[in-house]
């Protein structure tokens, strides 16, 4: 029995490991994870580009501009991918700049060194690789699959221990003194990981979300790390009740809960939704083990607050930082003082980020920005999504509550509360905002998975039957492989691996491309084209598909092409954009790239493009777009086909 756990969990750890690989699992579940999570903002190649921009274009030869053509121009600028986002700008600061150095930084840092030693001293010869043009002076030069790889390995690992890591010790030392004589034969046959453990593990959020750096799988990280705590402190209060050094051993509990609180609120301000009530059942344990002492749920209490405050006025002075002296676009008042000190008490309210944040989602016209969603979206459609039969367990598990607390002990009565109400208050209180999307909801998997996790496979020793077990084990099974596929591999899957390809030349002798439009796909991150380079590219054209393979090196990073997102525009924009970019009333050498998906294309052919021509140069299978679905044309096959982000080559019909 052990050794089939060990050996199940460490197939999923190595399959998590194996998804953190881009060609593994190339799906793109949200931008928040390259535009939020510092990849984007560190690395992207968009904002030089923008500088250069109006350089490249084909109407100006050097001339001065008007302010109308000026303005015309800036129009024209406003679908080029920006690598700035707009949560990261000074005048919006509503997030941390922790979070993402922390989650892509802070591991590029570390890699960039230890691959500095080990080439260093190597003595097999180095690449030629010349000095980076944009001058990243924090970690060298490194490829985009390089930024793109090294952060999922590392929140890969940090998921085994903030989330594997932190539910397996609340199952393990966190029963009850009943509970632990009762199963101790059983205990000792069943040695190996949790069953609760596996399931987490074996979940696709897990296997996929948790292996990006998500603000959302840090919350969920410091969510089960302050769960744990909470938990062990009331298992000590009782199992120490009558020690002497109770006090002594507990007392600098208060001070690192209130450290983790502060961590988690500037990662995410929804934390305080999930975080309330294990804080508030802290300081009733406390209380009650005191002998209901109120001075010492007050010295709790302030010890609590020393550290959350210490600890978030450092997030702020970091911010501050970043907001006041290093963010691009930065506006420095320094008419207000020339000391560094006396500008920070002046300006550095309003970098408070938690703060900035919730003001700016307390508004529905902001969120409206975003998209609405009706209040019960989380409950009815993400819940079900994220967590499958885990969550109708859970709902069905509220109509059995109160005869399971009635034959629970104290602890584990206690364990119930704890995570019932970090779910419900979490749930609730989002589920008020009317901008709602899936990700949101991932700090319940811990709890979820805790209380619910034996009965969803149905070991939990109530359901004996073998065949139950068998039944309900498939049904995990499936829906979370489904899940995986879907989100982990189909899901916008086409994107990153072409922007990795880029530049991608029409043939060998064509230069690469200068402009590169999106069409109805998600938004672009531009650090993917890091390392591209066409010098050392060699070019083999299939006549049969009318493609081109080509095999590259690394250079230059960032050197070109210019990114053009359109999201989901109009057809009307995309003409506007060719017209403005390749017009074709007079000679023009620029080469321009449309990449969309295929059942997009099909509905594009159905217009009048009397202009423009375009020619398949290349496609990334296994892309589905929910906004695009492939249209069925009788046959599977075509079906199947449309399963693709195609790159075209657009030129004008006509030379003239």
């Amino acid at each position: 029995m052990a050794a089939s756990r060990w050996f199940i969990y460490t197939l999923l750890i190595l399959l998590r490991f194996y998804g953190a690989y881009y060609n593994a699992l190339p799906g793109y579940i949200h931008p928040d994870e390259f535009f939020q999570g510092g990849q984007e903002l560190f690395f992207g190649c968009q904002q030089r580009q923008q500088q250069l921009h109006y350089l490249k274009k084909p109407t100006l030869d050097k001339v001065e501009l008007s302010r109308e053509e000026e303005h015309k121009h800036y129009e024209s600028n406003k679908y080029v991918v920006d690598n700035i986002p707009w949560e990261f700008e000074p005048k919006n600061a509503i997030r941390s700049i922790v979070p993402p150095a922390f989650m892509t930084l802070l591991p590029l840092r570390v890699y960039s060194v230890l691959r500095s030693i080990i080439t260093s001293s190597s003595n097999d010869g180095s690449i030629d690789c010349p000095s980076s043009v944009d001058n990243d002076a924090i970690v060298g030069q490194l490829s985009g699959s390089e930024i793109l790889i090294i952060p999922r390995l590392f929140m890969t690992f940090l998921s085994l221990i903030f989330l594997d890591g932190c539910l397996w010790i609340l199952v393990k030392y966190t029963t009850s003194a009943k509970d632990t004589t009762t199963n101790k034969k059983q205990s000792s046959r069943n040695s190996g990981p949790p069953i609760q453990v596996i399931v987490l593990a074996s979940s696709w959020p897990i296997l996929v979300m948790a292996t990006r750096p998500f603000t959302n799988t840090l919350e969920a990280m410091v969510v089960s790390l302050l769960l744990l705590i909470v938990a062990m402190d009331h298992h000590h209060s009782i199992s120490n009740k009558n020690s002497n050094n109770k006090i002594s051993n507990q007392s600098t509990i208060p001070l690192w809960i209130g450290m983790i609180c502060s961590i988690g609120l500037f990662a995410r301000f929804t934390f305080v939704f999930f975080a309330l009530p294990i804080v508030l059942l802290f300081l009733y344990n406390r209380w009650r083990a005191s002998d209901n002492c109120w001075r010492n749920v007050g010295w709790n209490l302030f010890s609590l607050a020393l550290s959350f405050l210490t600890t978030s006025l450092l997030f702020v002075t970091i911010d501050w930082y970043y907001y006041h002296y290093h963010s691009p676009g930065r506006d420095v008042d320094a008419t207000i003082c020339s000391d560094w000190s006396c500008r920070f008490v002046a300006t550095a309210s309003k970098y408070v980020v938690p703060w900035n944040a919730f003001r700016y989602n307390s508004k529905a016209t902001n969120l409206a920005e975003h998209g609405l969603h009706p209040r019960i979206t989380h409950a009815l459609v993400n819940m079900p999504m994220m967590f499958g039969p885990l969550s109708l367990v859970g709902y069905f598990s509220c109509i059995e509550t109160r005869k399971e607390y009635a034959s629970s002990s104290a602890e584990a009565c206690f364990r119930r509360v704890l995570c019932q109400s970090t779910i419900i208050t979490g749930l609730v209180v989002l589920s008020c905002a009317p901008h709602q999307e899936p990700r949101f909801i991932l700090p319940c998997i811990v709890p979820l998975v805790f209380l619910y996790g034996q009965r969803v496979v149905g070991m939990d020793n109530k359901q004996p039957n073998l065949k139950k077990r068998a039944i309900l084990t498939t049904l995990w099974v499936v829906f979370n492989s489904i899940l995986y596929l879907f989100f982990g591999w189909l899901h916008q899957g086409g994107l990153i691996p072409s922007l990795l390809h880029l530049p991608l030349p029409v043939n060998s002798q064509e230069a690469s491309p200068e402009i590169v439009i999106y069409y109805k796909t998600y938004m672009p991150p531009t650090f993917l084209i890091r390392g591209r380079s066409l010098e050392n590219m060699a070019c083999n054209a299939n006549d049969e598909r009318r493609r081109v393979s080509c095999e590259r090196g690394i250079s230059l990073a960032c050197d070109n092409p210019i990114i053009i997102d359109l999201q989901g525009s109009e057809v009307d924009d995309l003409l506007e954009v060719l017209h403005e970019r390749l017009p074709c009333h007079h000679r023009n050498e620029q080469s321009v790239l449309l990449i969309t998906p295929a059942p997009v294309m099909i509905s594009l052919s159905e217009k009048n493009w009397r202009e423009y021509k375009f020619l398949s140069v290349h496609g990334h299978r296994t892309h589905v777009s929910t906004e695009d679905w492939p249209v069925f044309n009788g046959t599977f096959r075509s079906f199947f086909d449309q399963l693709e982000l195609v790159t075209y080559h657009v030129s004008c019909t006509a030379e003239v």
